[in-house]
């Protein structure tokens, strides 16, 4: 005998409150302001129906989820319905792609310099427009590809896209690293999103680069030489207001650098209310949001307390800010100072531990401060709290050849020590060690 199938229904009705004009009129009337419900029927005989809320006041929404449902009962539109979402799922351009993956970012982490790196490399992306305003390294190698082949959604973009993207690149080994690790985690975003099905990213191995190789540092003579070209610098084109107080301002942002450890994003957030009456600063770092306290020396805290403005200074209440600037923008404007000023010291290249060269850069004075503070005795815990960081691991990992310089140093004097020392011995029996 055959089975019969089993009977589905799935009808729309509304559930009127207690004092609706129109309850009378039945569970059908359409025109009615109140909630919509699913009376569902599959099967098991009288009494066997279930409600299910709709969630609208509105007919034709509420028959929607109803044609929704009964599809689902019907496996080859069920089938139709799964491929048509995959799809649309699929058909999210990259510029949409682009913007959600930064407002995720910034949602996150803030506004940081995080999401600054993500937009060079991905590009400026209206969040609301969806429209490109800047193109970043993605944008610009797009555009060299023919308009016929070009990727326009993301689900378009290949693992042999993402090969010939990455060879493209004039990054060093570790900006490389760093800014591939931001790719994987774009097209780990977009996979979670549904948007990719696999990530292409997930296929290429990652970029190797030399372990240590960041960090470069000035010597004590190429910082001798900025401080002396502070004193000769005299920019043109600048107002009066701004040129009288210009070498005092450079020179306080460049000795703030220096013995505080700051980021260049931080010091131009610099506040006086930072430093208290000890000549002590603390501050939240704006990349990781902990607290950094640091012990400025006292030239630095007088530079700070007489710090004349220029002219579209912010006030004294941000003695580094500029009107009508964001803190990115005032980082870069000072930024493109001191590699003027750099250059009027006669650096063009800086050379790191494990001997490349680097061309000189405002980061490298957080970077002179933190090894010379290690080669100076100061603890790695310590120097964690000096910088920021969260984990004393962090700093061993960012400084980590001059960790081990300072650790073998260590060993040194332990073993000079043991070898100053001279036992002297009773039979078998080691009674005293003197010292020489």
């Amino acid at each position: 005998m055959m089975r019969q199938p089993k009977a589905r229904t799935v009808k729309v009705q509304v559930r009127h409150s207690p004092d609706c004009k129109h309850k009378a009129r039945g569970l059908y009337w359409r025109a009615c302001a109140c909630p919509k419900i699913l009376r569902v029927y599959e099967g098991g005989g009288s009494g066997a129906n279930r409600r299910v809320a709709t969630k609208t006041s509105n007919w034709d929404e509420a028959e929607a989820q109803a044609t929704t449902l009964r599809d689902s009962w019907d496996p080859v539109k069920s089938e139709l319905n799964r491929l048509k979402a995959e799809k649309e799922a699929q058909q999210v351009r990259v510029e949409e792609a682009v913007a959600l993956y930064t407002a995720d970012m910034i949602a996150r982490l803030g506004n940081n310099g995080t999401v600054c790196m993500a937009k060079s490399l991905l590009g400026h992306v209206n969040p609301q427009t969806k429209e490109v305003e800047k193109n970043g390294h993605l944008f610009d190698w797009l555009a060299t590809l023919p308009v016929a082949t070009r990727p326009v959604h993301i689900a378009e973009i290949n693992a042999t896209h993402l090969t010939a993207w990455r060879a493209a690149w004039r990054f060093g080994d570790y900006t490389g690293a760093q800014r591939w690790g931001m790719v994987r985690s774009f097209f780990n975003f977009c996979e979670a999103q549904g948007w990719v099905k696999d990530s292409p990213a997930r296929k290429l191995r990652r970029v190797e680069y030399e372990r240590g190789s960041r960090t470069s540092v000035f010597t004590d003579d190429q910082y001798t030489g900025i401080l002396a070209a502070v004193k000769v610098c005299d920019p043109p084109n600048v107002p009066e207001i701004t040129r009288a107080a210009w070498q005092q301002r450079i020179l306080a942002f460049v000795e703030l650098l220096r013995w505080s450890g700051m980021a260049p994003i931080d010091a131009v957030q610099y506040r006086p209310e930072m430093v208290d009456d000890q000549g002590v600063l603390r501050y939240r770092r704006q990349k990781t949001h902990e607290i950094a306290t640091v012990t400025l020396p006292d030239h630095l805290v007088v530079l700070l307390r007489n710090l004349p403005l220029e002219r579209d200074s912010v006030g004294a209440a941000q003695p580094f800010r500029m009107k009508d600037f964001t803190p990115q923008s005032d980082r870069i404007t000072w930024g493109k100072r001191l590699t003027r000023l750099f250059a009027l010291a006669g650096i063009k290249k800086v050379r790191n531990e494990v001997g490349r060269v680097r061309p000189p850069h405002p980061y490298m004075l957080r970077d002179t401060f933190a090894v010379w503070n290690l080669r100076h005795g100061v603890p790695l815990h310590a120097l964690a709290k000096m910088l920021g960081h969260s984990n004393p691991s962090t700093t061993a990992k960012s400084y980590l050849p001059f960790v081990q310089e300072l650790e073998a140093a260590t060993i040194a004097e332990g073993r000079k020590a043991l070898a100053a020392a001279k036992p002297t011995a009773k039979g078998r029996k080691l009674v005293s060690i003197t010292n020489r």
